[in-house]
């Protein structure tokens, strides 16, 4: 009997009504069913229910990890990025952009959501900066505004008749002294309402704040200054620093040469057969240089010296004949001076041989390239061979370019940097210059230029023969025309103006 009256309770004890429907649930009944499962009240207890997370707890969360990560960018590019593309969290959009500001009615794009490197050249990149420049003219500039960028499109405007994100939004970002320093658009299809606007210009607070932080204002100021004005501070500098004097100077080829060598040229016309002295040695005077070959000298005055001997005999045999022929007579005054002529021959051609072979007349350094130019080489009477020079009195040789001459002053300043020792400079002062140009060694058409060096540096005279190069020094002139001076030579030369 008790059995009964628990069998009985069950369904009243259990029984409960759905809060939803009003309908009775019979706990037995839903066990049966298949695929539920009954929680006691026990189990209840231990695992109660989770609740569904809010979605507005999951938005303030996201907005805290944005803001947080947007302090932690180390770098402009970073922080830029994170703008266009981490900021859906709060602000519901298709595509997004950084905008700069690189004037006052200037913008220059540097992120664009989900791209890594944005294209100077694209259409579309010009068409946004073109519309930030029409859209944020005047007051616009500091104020948060949405617009449908197709309704006042026109039929020619294909980037804005055809993009597909028609509604736009531009919220500025501004320094906390009210400068706007940067744009960020956010582009999507269906119009902004109060709510959206509003989680932007909140979001952008964020990144001002960050931006300057990173950046500093003075830094993020100068960025916005247009290129006009400091293309315009850079050409008034250079107008200015165009005036600056400065002694116009120009490089040219130099070598060490003796000043007032003794030339030792050839006497007569012949074939050097030997050279005696070695070249860059020491020679006192009257010391051999070199022989000529002689073997036609030595014959010419052989014979010169028969016909002395025949025009004599004739001559004696006139005088003989003389006394007695009349004849004979008159044709003594034409054999003596045949004689005289024969007899001049002989010394011509003894003098010729005498000079066969040639001797110093000075003591000094023999200067010529080597015996083997010479050896076995026919010269013509003058011809210089060598040269003899003092070692303690050198000059330098300057071949001044044409296209690099300059007026040059007598004692003008001249700097030699010889190549043996480029770091150190050697004074001297011009002498002369030549007025006719002539090609140098390679065929340069130049100017020869002697410069001197002072008299209290005789003892440190660098070596005869050594080369470098030469800066050698003119009037004072301004810095533009220091470095126009060329370039305006050579339009004038190509264009004759």
């Amino acid at each position: 009997m008790t059995q009964n009256r628990a069998a009985q309770a069950i369904p009243q004890d259990h029984s409960r009504r759905n809060a939803q429907t009003g309908n009775v649930v019979n706990p037995a009944t839903l066990q049966a069913s298949p695929g539920v499962k009954i929680q006691t009240g026990r189990e209840a207890k231990a695992n109660p229910p989770k609740p569904k997370p809010s979605r507005e707890s999951d938005l303030a969360n996201s907005l805290l990890n944005l803001e947080r990560e947007t302090r932690k960018a180390e770098s402009e590019a970073e922080l830029g990025y994170l703008i266009v593309n981490g900021s859906r969290v709060a602000v519901q959009y298709r595509q997004a952009l950084l905008l700069m500001r690189s004037g006052p009615k200037k913008h220059r794009t540097v992120a664009v959501s989900s791209l890594s490197a944005i294209d100077r050249n694209s259409t579309f990149i010009r068409w946004i900066e073109s519309l930030a420049k029409e859209k944020l003219a005047g007051e616009n500039m500091a104020k948060v505004i949405s617009f449908d960028v197709r309704e006042t499109a026109t039929d020619k405007d294909l980037d804005a008749s055809t993009y597909p994100f028609s509604q736009i939004a531009i919220f500025p970002l501004q320094l906390r002294d009210g400068t706007v320093f940067a744009h960020v658009i956010f582009t999507r299809e269906s119009s902004w309402d109060e709510r959206g606007l509003a989680a932007g210009s909140r979001l952008c607070e964020t990144y001002s704040h960050a931006w300057e932080a990173l950046t500093g204002p003075k830094r993020a100021k100068r960025k916005m200054q247009t290129r006009s004005v400091l293309w315009l501070l850079t050409f008034t500098a250079i107008g200015v620093a165009g005036f600056i004097p400065l002694p116009l100077s120009v490089l040219a080829p130099a070598e060490v040469t003796p000043s007032d060598p003794f030339v030792v040229a050839s006497p007569i016309d012949g074939t050097i057969e030997t050279i005696l002295v070695e070249p860059n040695t020491t020679v006192k005077n009257g010391t051999p240089l070199f022989t000529y070959n002689d073997t036609d000298l030595r014959n010419r005055l052989k014979l010169a010296g028969q016909a002395v001997s025949v025009a004599e005999a004739r001559y004696q045999q006139s005088l003989r004949t003389s006394f007695s022929d009349s004849k004979a007579k008159r044709e003594l005054s034409i054999a003596q001076s045949e004689l005289q002529l024969k007899a001049g021959e002989y010394d011509y051609a003894k003098e010729l041989l005498s000079h066969t072979r040639v001797t110093a007349s000075a003591s000094g350094l023999v200067i010529f390239p080597d015996k083997d130019t010479w050896t076995g080489r026919p010269v013509s009477t003058g011809e210089r061979i060598m040269r003899i020079a003092d070692p303690s009195k050198v000059e330098v040789t300057i071949n001044l370019p044409v296209s690099d001459s300059i007026i040059l002053k007598e004692d003008a300043l001249v700097e030699l940097y010889l190549d043996s020792d480029p770091l150190k400079a050697i004074e001297a002062n011009v002498v002369s210059a030549s007025f006719h140009a002539q090609p140098d060694g390679e065929g340069v058409l130049s100017y020869r230029v002697r410069a001197a060096f002072p008299a209290d540096m005789e003892d440190q005279n660098p070596r005869i023969g050594l080369r470098g190069t030469a800066k050698v020094y003119g009037d004072d002139v301004s810095l533009g025309y220091y470095l126009m001076r060329k370039p305006l030579s050579a339009i004038r030369q190509w264009t004759g103006y």
